[in-house]
């Protein structure tokens, strides 16, 4: 589905490129109480849902998006296992967001094609 575009492989470059953000953590600030793996996987599955919602998908196509995502969280947990075990600062929580944003958007992008 995604995990093989063009756009996926451009997102996985812009992580590669982020990875300053998450190594020096004795420098950083943390706020959260909660590790840098639940905000994933948190954020990951809340706009999985989104997905979910504002589609009409089969029953393959929902479980499709399910493996792509477990993919997707497989490249995460990759890029970033040497601080899935910390607590993000504000500045990682961001782009957390922005990253997960990203992953949506290509969801969105093949759905909208799939359709027409």
């Amino acid at each position: 589905m995604i995990v093989e575009t063009d756009g996926y492989i451009e997102l996985i470059q812009y992580l590669t490129g982020q990875l300053p953000l998450f190594s020096d953590q004795s420098a950083q600030v943390k706020t959260a109480d909660y590790t840098l793996r639940d905000l994933m996987e948190e954020k990951l599955s809340m706009s999985m849902m989104a997905v979910f919602e504002q589609n009409e998908l089969s029953q393959e196509q929902r479980l499709d998006i399910v493996r792509e995502t477990d993919a997707i969280v497989y490249d995460l947990e990759e890029a970033l296992s040497k601080v899935l075990d910390t607590h993000p600062t504000p500045e990682q929580e961001s782009f957390i967001d922005e990253f997960v944003g990203l992953v949506k958007n290509l969801f969105d992008e093949h759905l909208r094609e799939y359709r027409v």
